[in-house]
């Protein structure tokens, strides 16, 4: 994979998720965030990781603007995923082992570089989360040719 700015992976997300709800979380927002908010006039919510339960609204899309540098950080990442937000992308520090973001449904996307950090990047999308497989249907679900010929 190619080395990329952070700037060069969220500017193709926001393009193909445009969500009309975003919050990121953490100090500031980047400017390609700040651009794209201009451009698409949708609503960007900065937010600090503990103000995340106290907003109301529950976003299209989050970014998770810092990147995770330690396990206890995933709890955020853990954290947005549970509140159903629909597509999250964010950074973390290549200590991080990556099994920690597949547990928790992530897909890695490609390795940025940010000063002298080297960050993998990494999507979660709801709906990409479970796909829809052939036999899990009621169709094939406990035997149904025998339905109604046995009396267990």
């Amino acid at each position: 994979m190619s080395t990329h700015s952070p700037d060069s992976v969220i500017a193709p997300w926001l393009e193909s998720v445009q969500p009309q709800t975003l919050w990121v979380i953490g100090e500031t927002t980047p400017p390609v965030v700040t651009d794209y908010q201009i451009h698409s006039h949708n609503s960007v919510v900065t937010l600090k990781p503990q103000e995340i339960g106290a907003n109301g609204q529950m976003p299209s899309a989050a970014l998770i603007a810092h990147p995770l540098k330690t396990l206890d950080d995933l709890l955020l990442a853990g954290q947005l995923r549970n509140l159903l937000i629909s597509d999250i992308l964010c950074f973390v520090n290549r200590s991080i082992p990556a099994d920690s973001l597949y547990a928790l449904a992530f897909k890695r996307g490609d390795e940025c570089q940010e000063k002298q950090n080297a960050l993998l990047s990494f999507h979660y999308s709801l709906a990409t989360y479970n796909h829809t497989r052939s036999w899990n249907n009621p169709k094939f679900w406990a035997n149904p040719e025998n339905w109604n010929k046995y009396w267990w």
